[in-house]
């Protein structure tokens, strides 16, 4: 008899369809150019210069770009960087709960992304803050949905 371990059961049922590459890729087909995120940056620094960091907070979150290229997605993060970091402290809190549960995901991207360039590391101590407030609110959760995404902001 063959070692049973080694068998590929899944060979054996007719309905197991086998995954192809097309069907892994995501549902948006469309690649978003920084022409098409110009107006949504400028809305994100209008509106943190004009005080309104808890709407600004929420157009920055949703509806990322996925489907960009690198420097895109840099260019987007830059701006919402610099919203994230004109946030005073005690305001965090109440502008993370006002957030959808979704939005808090795309925050959380954002957190991870922002520790791993230079240009979040040298605001890491705001990051951590907003990782720590956004932890309090909707536990773990985020982070493991973050770390099972393969959609990277």
């Amino acid at each position: 008899m063959e070692d049973w371990r080694r068998i590929d059961i899944d060979a054996f049922d007719p309905e197991s369809g086998r995954l192809t590459e097309e069907d892994l890729k995501p549902p948006y087909a469309t690649q978003v150019g920084l022409q098409e995120l110009q107006p949504k940056i400028s809305q994100l620094r209008s509106a943190a210069t004009s005080g309104d960091f808890a709407s600004a907070v929420q157009l920055a979150t949703s509806d990322p770009p996925y489907n960009s290229d690198d420097a895109t997605k840099l260019q987007y993060f830059s701006a919402v960087l610099e919203v994230l970091t004109q946030v005073r402290q005690a305001e965090i809190i109440n502008i993370v709960k006002q957030l959808s549960p979704k939005q808090q995901e795309v925050l959380i991207k954002y957190l991870y992304k922002g520790m791993s360039l230079p240009e979040g590391q040298k605001q890491g101590g705001i990051l951590l803050s907003w990782f720590e407030k956004v932890t309090q609110v909707s536990g773990v959760g985020p982070i493991v949905r973050y770390l099972s995404d393969r959609n990277t902001v």
